[in-house]
């Protein structure tokens, strides 16, 4: 079977799921660009090589036409087109020429969030370029009310894995105390219990929430914020609250983080949107309890336990729920035992397998 995605970006979770669909069918990836101006990937050659690649342009633009892609997909044959987004004017301008040439395709998406207000004209563009593929690719129902929103069957909703974690990344067991110790002591924590966050200090990620909420738990608990330099907000809000156990480190490589991860006893993503969160999956990958809000789609997703999902700029509840889990032990350690039975069955593994078998029942429909 001929499989062809086309995508803006190899960002590594894209590559390494890409690597693990070929091994089930003959796959071509086009690519509108290697890099992004604020974006870098150090991905691996190796699993880039395990499938059919192009990249169209050396620096990828969101507004560049490439004429070039658009003509080797429509004079090109493949079994299966999978186009993963309509806000490149190539991607969008393809949709078009191939609804206009009737040539059936797929689209996919990480998830959507439906904005608060919208102009008619961006809503109906949106719901042209949306409306009308053969199937839809959702990672769960949050994607799926935007996908209906904009033009979507129900019955054309195709439900899929999304994440960034192979089955090697999963941890087998949750790690005792003393192992929690080990990796404390192995980075220099002074802390008896941590929680950590990790991503950008920018306003969605909701990092000065978890600040405003640390006033409602023990100050002898040690929060790390990972993600790069902290903001005048961010210390000016630190200051102001009188908090001396937050700590901020840079960006850190996956190796490094998955330590962080190991050594934790609790994640927090305080976020007020985000289309998923795939740090979500990889804090669940090492049994970690995970808090963060009803504004992320991985957390709707994957968190068994809705005591966890706090409302959004809602501080008191976060200190709230944080505290609970971090004092009770028998609490955090259901969590990390539901967390880990969870993330178990969603690895690139199962994304893959869950495209074949659409695929592969398309195939005996037609």
């Amino acid at each position: 079977m001929k499989v062809l995605f086309i995508t803006n970006l190899p960002s590594p979770y894209r590559v390494d799921f890409f690597s693990e669909l070929s091994k089930h069918c003959d796959l071509t990836v086009f690519f509108e660009g290697r890099r992004s101006d604020n974006l870098n990937f150090n991905w691996n050659d190796d699993y880039i090589s395990s499938f059919n690649s192009y990249f169209f342009s050396e620096l990828f633009n969101e507004k560049k036409f490439i004429f070039s892609l658009i003509k080797r997909v429509i004079f090109s044959k493949y079994d299966k087109i999978i186009i993963s987004t309509y806000s490149t004017r190539t991607q969008s301008m393809l949709i078009v020429i191939l609804k206009i040439l009737n040539i059936g395709y797929y689209f996919e998406t990480d998830g959507g969030i439906i904005p608060l207000k919208e102009s008619k004209l961006k809503s109906a563009i949106k719901f042209f370029l949306i409306s009308g593929a053969k199937g839809y690719f959702s990672t769960g129902k949050g994607s799926d009310k935007y996908l209906i929103k904009y033009g979507a069957k129900t019955n054309k909703l195709l439900r899929y894995t999304f994440t960034s974690l192979f089955r090697r990344d999963i941890v087998d067991k949750i790690p005792n105390k003393e192992q929690k110790v080990n990796y404390k002591k192995s980075l220099d924590i002074p802390y008896d219990k941590i929680i950590i966050g990790v991503g950008q200090f920018i306003q969605r990620k909701g990092f000065d929430i978890l600040l405003e909420s640390c006033v409602y738990f023990s100050k002898n608990v040690g929060v790390y914020i990972i993600g790069g330099t902290p903001t005048k907000e961010y210390l000016e809000t630190q200051k102001r609250l009188n908090l001396n156990n937050i700590n901020y480190l840079e960006f850190l490589s996956k190796e490094e983080l998955d330590k962080w991860f190991l050594a934790a006893d609790l994640f927090v993503l305080p976020t007020r949107e985000d289309v998923w969160g795939l740090v979500i999956n990889e804090a669940m990958s090492k049994a970690l309890p995970v808090i963060t809000t009803n504004g992320c789609l991985a957390g709707q997703e994957l968190i068994i336990d809705k005591e966890c999902l706090s409302p959004i700029e809602n501080s008191v509840y976060l200190g709230s729920i944080i505290n609970k889990v971090i004092e009770d032990e028998n609490y955090l350690l259901r969590l990390s035992k539901n967390n880990l039975k969870t993330i178990k069955q969603s690895t690139f593994e199962v994304m893959a397998l869950d495209h074949i078998k659409v695929f592969n029942k398309d195939e005996k429909i037609s």
